[in-house]
């Protein structure tokens, strides 16, 4: 498995989020970019292979201050060598297609092909209904209501245009949102008729094209977190994207898995083996001592999730076939269905060979709290993973 650090930064520790407004202290924002700095240079001398931000705003509560991942995965990326920069991810139905294209290509260069994309629907209304209004749409709710549907539309024109600014010299597009140029552009300038594409005789605008392309061919690994749905993995495994999995269910995992599968070789994409081009997301924290790892723990990962995520429908990750009713979000029942990977080197790895044995994903997403969870905490949880729970299965 390749092990890609997930971090959610929480600006201001346990103590000081409970205060309130912590998201509003310089001096916690400052904290957070130190510690993400010196894990990130740590990690990538561990030989970590990719560690992302999530795509959130307007979280003045401290949770999950991760307003722009591709800023944050340069100010990472400018501190290391070899490790991957990504996001986990970019909500493609509120941004300008051709603007995020352009930025995720800058980055690639700049970090000379440590890039991977995320993209994603959106699953928070506070500020997706915000920053979505000018295209008409709000949060993915998955509900297949106007509104979810008009989402979905719209993340996959956005796919669509990015990957023709990707993959082609110059292009147009023509969708149910976007006309790309729209009519009546004119550029009659000779400069851009002489050395470049895209104008016809009379000067108008036929198509365009972005500089730079990215550096990596044909682009850069693609993944949608967190997948639900089998509709998701069928779109996923069409485009050739790594969808990753939040369920917790092992036969839902299963199932999902065996649709990509099915789905990608039908779409022409090969023979592939299980697991492969798959990825699972778990809550990680090591210690020597698992009473140690379980206390910090329940700071972070059982915190946020009980406080935060639960109550926007995470819980569902949760869930068991058949099994009706609401689904509790505090700590030990997060532990109990599996999400929670903490505890010793050998707790943890007694977990990834039943993961393995059963799924064989080929992408690991640990989920890191940093601010909740102490830096010398996650700084010993980083080296105890890369030195006895890693070289198990590389």
């Amino acid at each position: 498995m390749k092990s890609i650090l997930f971090y959610l930064p929480s600006v201001g520790s346990h103590g000081q989020i409970t205060r309130g407004m912590s998201g509003r202290n310089h001096q916690n924002y400052q904290n957070m970019l130190w510690q993400l700095g010196h894990q990130a240079q740590a990690a990538d001398e561990m030989g970590y292979w990719g560690l992302c931000f999530t795509e959130h705003h307007f979280h003045i509560e401290g949770f999950e201050v991760s307003n722009n991942p591709i800023m944050l995965g340069l100010y990472l990326a400018m501190r290391t060598r070899h490790i991957r920069v990504g996001q986990m991810a970019n909500v493609l139905p509120v941004h300008n297609p051709l603007r995020l294209a352009e930025d995720l290509a800058m980055l690639d260069h700049m970090t000379r092909g440590r890039v991977f994309v995320g993209v994603a629907r959106g699953s928070q209304k506070r500020w997706a209904e915000v920053m979505g209004q000018v295209y008409g749409i709000g949060s993915a709710l998955s509900d297949a209501s106007a509104a979810d549907q008009r989402n979905r539309e719209l993340f996959e024109e956005h796919w669509e245009i990015i990957k023709k600014a990707w993959t082609r010299d110059t292009f147009s597009h023509h969708g149910p949102t976007w006309t790309i140029p729209p009519a009546g552009v004119n550029f009659p300038y000779d400069a851009a008729r002489r050395y470049g594409r895209g104008l016809a005789a009379d000067g108008s605008v036929t198509e365009i094209g972005i500089a730079p392309q990215p550096y990596q061919k044909p682009y850069p690994p693609v993944f949608q977190p967190f997948s639900f749905s089998e509709e998701t993995f069928r779109f996923c495994a069409r485009e050739g994207i790594v969808p990753v999995v939040l369920n917790t269910d092992d036969q839902i995992i299963a199932r999902l898995l065996d649709v990509y599968q099915q789905e990608a070789e039908a779409a022409g994409h090969g023979q592939l083996k299980r697991g492969q081009r798959v990825g699972v997301m778990r809550d990680v924290l090591v210690s020597r001592d698992a009473d140690t790892a379980h206390r910090w723990a329940r700071c972070g990962g059982g915190f946020i999730f009980e406080h935060w995520f639960g109550p926007m429908g995470y819980s569902e990750c949760l869930r068991r076939i058949g099994e009706t009713g609401r689904i509790e979000a505090d700590y030990d029942t997060l532990v109990e269905r599996g999400l929670e990977w903490v505890g010793t080197p050998d707790d943890i790895n007694r977990m990834i060979e039943q993961m393995v044995t059963l799924h064989e994903p080929e992408y690991l997403l640990q989920c890191q709290y940093s601010g909740l969870i102490p830096h010398d905490v996650q700084m010993r949880s980083l080296e105890l993973w890369a030195t006895e729970i890693a070289p198990n299965w590389l």
